[in-house]
């Protein structure tokens, strides 16, 4: 049998990479490949970073902001704050998965008109913001299971 290859008009898709490590208890780190790290905890006590979830909201959050700062920079904005106070509503059972989400933007640039800045909020959000777009897609999942022993170490009598 012959695979069919894949015909795709316009761009290739893209692929992101990254590994996820246990650390201990609920506490892991994921790295991609240029070594850039964040640390996942979904510890209760004495957390030390965000739990998957946070990251999630901010990573939305990251997301629109970084796509309405490109918006300003492009018509020459001088942006002297900015930031977006969010919150996420969670389903009651399990899995407790977002439900609604809000965004309060909060914006200091001199000269930006609040129609202007609207429409730069609105096309992030509903266009060019792809963790937005993936919280409202279909995702297809592919998973494989390994077991990989750690190697015996040799202990000399």
């Amino acid at each position: 049998w012959r695979q069919a290859t894949p015909t795709y008009i316009g761009r290739m898709p893209e692929t992101t990479l990254a590994t996820l490590h246990h650390l201990v208890d609920k506490r892991f780190v994921g790295t991609i490949p240029d070594g850039r790290q964040v640390l996942i905890d979904g510890t209760k006590e004495h957390p030390l970073g965000m739990g998957p979830m946070q990251l999630l909201l901010n990573a939305w959050g990251g997301c629109v902001a970084y796509d309405v700062v490109e918006m300003l920079k492009k018509r020459r904005a001088e942006v002297r704050s900015y930031r977006i106070e969010l919150e996420g509503d969670r389903h009651e059972g399990v899995p407790a998965f977002y439900t609604r989400l809000r965004a309060r933007h909060v914006i200091d640039a001199p000269g930006l008109d609040r129609k202007t800045f609207e429409r730069f909020v609105d096309l992030a959000m509903s266009k060019y913001c792809s963790v937005g777009q993936s919280l409202s897609a279909a995702q297809s999942f592919e998973v494989e299971l390994l077991h990989e022993a750690a190697p015996e170490t040799a202990t000399g009598s």
